[in-house]
């Protein structure tokens, strides 16, 4: 006998099955197509990372003082950032300029912030639209007051595959991510095991052995100095011509040997880019206890200490502010012809790098073995200790490690040390 509805119900019963069965898919689909996403976004967030890390080092490389790709910075940032993404396998959504907070910057230079101090990504400045202007403010995370542009803020996408959801009509999953990085100077260019900031002594050292010969002249050994924390070099004070040990004058003209004490116990170095000319007012051995206390108040601490490879006379009487030698290329980098080299004191010296010097005291078994208890001798009379050099006075040390690139000195990017080289870091 024929139940009318029964035709009915099954159809109902298949109708809540279908429903039912994709309800499980979805389910499923959630778990597995859901898993594989969130394992993407990770992904997606590395190479995001990554991509506003290769803006950063740009960054840092105009920081640093390097000559200004023939694309120009702002486009060289761009290609960084897109080559970063695209080996990672993200696309760019957008990349914008921030300060050393990460803040977005306008093209003037102001922050790119709504009221709610929220960014505001419509007026921000776009890597790609060129550089922000310039700001001349110091930078202060806490109150949003933003600086010079120092970073880049990238904002990463890519599409992830699903498995399951395709059945629901779902092919990918978008993933988005951001990160910013920054480019400035390190509060700490030390070892971490010096317990403090390294002073910036106002002592040019050559970049290569020197030693003094009978005339007390400097004959150059052409080799460089041993950097592996171990050797005790003993860096002599031959006569005050070029090539010697240089004492540095930052606020020409000089001001003499109590200036000199001065800047050595209270570093008040500018920022110096490397490789720079820098003015040094007086060379060779100063025979002066004064500066040799100075120096000793350092002793088995590391210091940082510039050095150079070549001098630069540009003429009597001339300015340094108005005469410094542009860095150019070799064989002269920027000193006029004919200036190359020149007799005496009150002269430019190219500093192409920093050496981090770690200057004797007694407690130092390799420099108490060689009978150096001190990092200074320039009293002058120390020819027997520093006979090794052939000098009457040295400085005697181990050369830690050697910064090339970079700007060593004050700068933006927080830190009270007075030494600071310029990183880059992933701050968000």
């Amino acid at each position: 006998m024929h139940r009318p509805g029964r035709e009915s119900a099954q159809g109902q019963v298949i109708v809540m099955m279908v429903v039912g069965f994709i309800a499980i898919i979805g389910a499923v689909a959630l778990v597995i197509d859901g898993g594989n996403a969130v394992a993407h976004q990770r992904m997606t967030q590395n190479g995001a990372d990554a991509a506003a890390e290769a803006g950063a080092v740009i960054m840092a490389e105009r920081f640093a003082g390097a000559t200004e790709p023939t694309a120009g910075w702002d486009a060289t940032v761009q290609y960084a950032i897109n080559q970063s993404a695209a080996a990672n396998g993200v696309s760019v959504q957008a990349a914008y300029y921030t300060d050393i907070c990460g803040i977005p910057l306008q093209s003037d230079g102001t922050a790119a912030l709504n009221p709610d101090n929220t960014y505001d990504f419509a007026v921000a400045q776009r890597v790609g639209s060129g550089l922000p202007a310039t700001s001349t403010s110091t930078p202060d995370c806490p109150s949003r007051t933003v600086g010079p542009a120092a970073g880049v803020l990238v904002m990463a996408h890519a599409d992830v595959a699903t498995y399951l959801a395709k059945v629901i009509g779902i092919s990918t999953i978008g993933v988005s991510t951001q990160a910013t990085a920054a480019a400035g100077y390190l509060q700490e260019s030390c070892a971490a095991n010096t317990g403090g900031s390294c002073a910036m002594l106002p002592i040019a050292i050559p970049v290569d052995i020197v030693s003094c010969q009978s005339q007390n002249n400097v004959v150059d050994m052409h080799s460089p100095w041993p950097v592996d924390g171990h050797t005790v070099s003993v860096i002599p004070l031959c006569t005050s011509g070029p090539g010697n040990v240089g004492w540095i004058d930052w606020t020409p003209p000089s001001g003499g040997t109590s200036e000199l004490v001065n800047q050595i116990t209270n570093p008040t170095n500018p920022a110096i880019a490397l490789p720079s000319w820098q003015y040094v007012t007086s060379t060779g051995n100063v025979n002066s206890s004064d500066v040799e206390s100075a120096i000793r108040a350092y002793d088995g601490q590391i210091v940082l200490v510039p050095q150079f490879d070549l001098t630069c006379n540009p003429g009597p009487g001339a300015s340094p502010d108005s005469s410094q030698p542009a860095i150019n290329t070799s064989p002269n980098y920027g000193c006029p012809p004919g200036d190359l080299g020149g007799n005496g004191s009150n002269q430019w010296y190219r500093m192409p790098s920093f050496a981090h010097l770690q200057l004797c005291i007694s407690t130092d078994p390799d420099c108490h073995a060689l009978g150096y208890d001190y990092g200074a001798y320039i009293s002058g009379n120390n020819s027997a200790v520093c006979a090794a050099s052939g000098a009457t006075s040295c400085i005697v040390g181990k050369f830690e490690s050697i910064i090339s690139t970079g700007t060593i000195g004050a700068g933006f990017g927080g830190g009270q040390g007075y030494a600071k080289a310029v990183g880059v870091q992933l701050i968000k």
